[in-house]
């Protein structure tokens, strides 16, 4: 194997320089950069590893001890954590146990070779505590999965007797007489509590018999085989969700005229699945917790701590309405064969919705018609609607709501007065933004979204590019903090100006409508100063801050392709496409750069936008004023903003709006940065409508104007300057009109 030296003899550098380069460190210039990066390829070269950790003592790896890989709760469970552990900048080692004492004690000795620093077992081990300890594991770096040894130890599962209580209580409230319970090997201690609960909560009862089956990966056919051997029982219920689909596929398939119901212990399902009745745990907020605790660990050195997680349970896909709370006075009525007429613009939300709703269709008999506009025709349907709306539900962006809320929508609190406790399971930050105008609720958010500054990783992380960078402008390659620094970055990324940029282009720009013109003018301009309005209300469109924003807007224009995006759909695709180095999308569209043809998958960074003050987005929901079915429509609303169809949006590509969507690591492992745009919510302070609530002010038609001033200065029609002065002028002149209009 080629050694340091030779590389170093190749590139015509010391053996010093070669060992910064290839550890990443010490100041070189980016000569020398390509010469050795070059030498070690031409030479084969990588990087020993092994011979690394063996330097430093211990490696940045954690393990994982699996039974297997067939069940999805172990699957959900070890993709999470993976996660975490690799955006942690953690390794993470995979072993599969098939619940063989003898297979996992020859993994240990594996792992210990392999000198990790942390370790997740789901342990099949008796003597579990006392094994770990004598092949050479710390109590500390140790954490056991699910299965208790119930000893002094590092432990995080969930309430597995409650599981057993839980789904007792529905067998009796069903009114099931014969029960079979399906375990896994109650040696385990989550399978001994949730069948000990179980059978002590159906004794409260009258009449239950239980037949216990124990059965294994192995053995489950045949078990499944054996529970309609004497007769089918009323209700199945299983540990596991594998245990369940082979039930299913048994009965299925031998004894399908035979009369039963089946329900399992499940992980979380974010898309609605109706084979059986699940009852489910949080498998990927295990996997994330634990990896949580094995990284902050490396430190902490933690010994006999315990985690028991919430256990989500028995989620309602298709309840018409969440409960109501007591005292509300709310009691929605509707016939069978309503139907719902709901009005939306084109999102990647529109299509989910019409998805969706069909859940809501067959659970209660009203069938839902969704009808998508474009944003350039939307708002004549809008306009329309006071002498000619056929429509129940009306998607709103959150920019629309000050003006047409009050114009088209009903206040929700006149339908139901205890509405206002459904904000409670809202994400911090979007309570008012997206329901309320003045003190008046009309809407329940449905797809919030704000945006994100999104750049490729692999290119700010290149060891040559970031030393360029430094030498051509003596500053670090990280992510611009304002939105100079922006395009100082998607210059250097603009390969007519530096021809040894990967990438063609710097940024993306995105202006397709007056709207869409406007808001990437916005985004630079609040990233400098928090409201448009001075104190007294009047549009502030020839301050200096202004005058910046839309001069930063122009010089983009030089560092992006010369034929602007329309829509953020669009900005999404070119930057998925792989020749562009940054982009500021809206979360909500952010799912369109991982279609199956992306090439910048696993090469995706995100980082707040330039200035931090992101703009929200999205939508959010209201009831027409016009509609002569209100209660059916809030109790529409209601069912589409709750929890678990928040959560099943958001994996079609929406934003959740529930605070509980965002434990559900199967949307945020899909798509990471729902985390920062969580956290993005309650940092927005910005001020888009005038201080005055009484002072009129036509949004649409301002964004309009301003757009269009916009692609004016952008095209070279006017100066920045010019094109503000009359933006302004303009404006000025609508706001007489409505102060004079208001007045009369």
């Amino acid at each position: 194997m080629p050694t340091i030296k030779d590389i170093a003899q190749l590139a015509g550098v010391s053996q010093g320089t070669v060992s910064n380069v290839l550890n990443g460190k010490g100041i070189v210039s980016s000569s020398k950069i390509k010469l050795v990066q070059n030498a070690a390829a031409t030479l084969g070269y990588t990087v020993n590893e092994r011979a690394k950790i063996l330097r430093k003592g211990k490696g940045k790896i954690l393990a994982v001890i699996l039974p297997n890989i067939r069940v999805r709760n172990y699957v959900d469970f070890y993709l999470s954590f993976k996660s975490h552990a690799e955006s942690q900048g953690f390794r993470v080692l995979q072993y599969i146990s098939s619940d063989n004492p003898e297979t996992e004690r020859e993994a240990l000795a594996q792992i210990r070779s392999e000198m990790v620093s942390g370790l997740a077992v789901f342990s099949c081990l008796g003597n579990s505590i006392s094994t770990y300890r004598d092949a050479g594991f710390p109590d500390h770096e140790v954490l056991f999965v699910e299965r208790d040894p119930l000893e002094q130890c590092n432990f995080i599962g969930f309430d597995y007797a409650l599981c057993g209580s839980e789904l007792a209580g529905l067998a009796i409230r069903k009114a099931h007489k014969t029960l079979a319970v399906i375990t896994d090997n109650t040696d385990f201690s989550n399978e001994a509590a949730f069948l000990d609960s179980f059978r002590k909560t159906v004794e409260s009862g009258a009449g239950h018999t239980v037949t216990h089956i124990q059965t294994d990966l192995f053995r489950k056919n045949q078990s499944a085989i054996q529970i309609f051997a004497t007769g089918t029982p009323d209700g199945i219920f299983c540990s596991n969700h594998d245990f369940a689909q082979t039930i299913k596929d048994v009965w299925e398939n031998f004894h399908p005229s035979a009369r039963t119901s089946i329900y399992t212990i499940s992980p979380v399902f974010t898309m609605p699945e109706s084979s059986y009745t699940k009852y489910e745990l949080n498998y990927r907020l295990m996997g994330q917790t634990s990896a949580k605790f094995l990284v902050s660990n490396q430190e902490e050195y933690k010994t006999g701590e315990r985690t028991i997680l919430h256990n989500t349970g028995l989620r309602n896909w298709s309840s018409a309405a969440p409960a109501n709370p007591p005292g509300s006075g709310y009691k929605p009525g509707f016939k069978q064969d309503s139907k719902l007429r709901l009005l939306t613009l084109e999102s990647p939300a529109a299509e989910a919705m019409k998805t969706l709703s069909l859940i809501y269709s067959h659970a209660t008999g009203v069938e839902v018609d969704v009808s998508v506009f474009s944003y350039q025709d939307i708002h004549s349907v809008f306009d329309s609607m006071e002498t000619s709306s056929s429509y129940d539900v009306v998607r709103l962006d959150v920019t629309w709501l000050s003006w047409y809320a009050g114009r088209i929508l009903r206040p929700l609190e006149g339908i139901d007065p205890g509405i206002t406790n459904i904000l409670d399971t809202f994400v911090d930050g979007i309570e008012r933004k997206y329901s309320f105008v003045g003190n008046t609720l009309y809407a329940i958010p449905v797809s919030p979204s704000n945006q994100i500054l999104f750049y490729r990783k692999d290119l700010f992380e290149s060891t040559v590019l970031k030393r360029l960078f430094h030498e051509e402008f003596k500053s670090r390659l990280a992510p611009p903090r304002d939105f100079t620094e922006y395009n100082r970055i998607a210059r250097f990324f603009t390969k007519s100006i530096f021809p040894q940029s990967p990438v063609d282009h710097g940024s993306t720009v995105t202006l397709g409508s007056a709207g869409v013109a406007a808001t990437e003018f916005l985004t630079r301009y609040l990233s400098y100063t928090d409201s448009l309005f001075t104190s007294a209300g009047h549009i502030m469109l020839t301050s200096h801050h202004a005058l910046k924003a839309l001069t930063d807007l122009v010089e983009l224009k030089q560092y992006t392709k010369a034929e602007p995006c329309d829509w953020w759909t669009s900005a999404a695709r070119e930057f998925s496409e792989g020749n562009v180095a940054m982009t500021i999308l809206y979360s909500n569209f952010a799912s369109g750069i991982l279609h199956k043809e992306s090439k910048v998958i696993n090469k995706i960074g995100y980082a707040v936008v330039p200035g931090s003050n992101s703009i929200i987005g999205g939508g959010t929901l209201g009831v027409s004023r016009f509609s002569k079915q209100p209660e059916l429509a809030l109790s529409f609303i209601r069912w589409l903003c709750s929890e678990p169809i928040s959560s099943a949006l958001s994996l079609l590509g929406s934003v959740p709006a529930c605070k509980q969507s965002f434990d559900n690591y199967e949307i945020v492992d899909t798509y990471p940065w729902l985390d920062l745009s969580r956290k993005c919510f309650s940092r927005s302070h910005y001020q888009r409508t005038p201080f005055n609530d009484n002072r009129p002010f036509d949004e649409h038609r301002f964004l309009g104007i301003l757009g269009t001033a916009v692609k004016s200065a952008y095209n070279g029609c006017a100066s920045p300057l010019e094109a503000l002065r009359n933006a302004q002028g303009q404006y000025e002149a609508i706001e007489s009109e409505l102060l004079g209009s208001s007045r009369s």
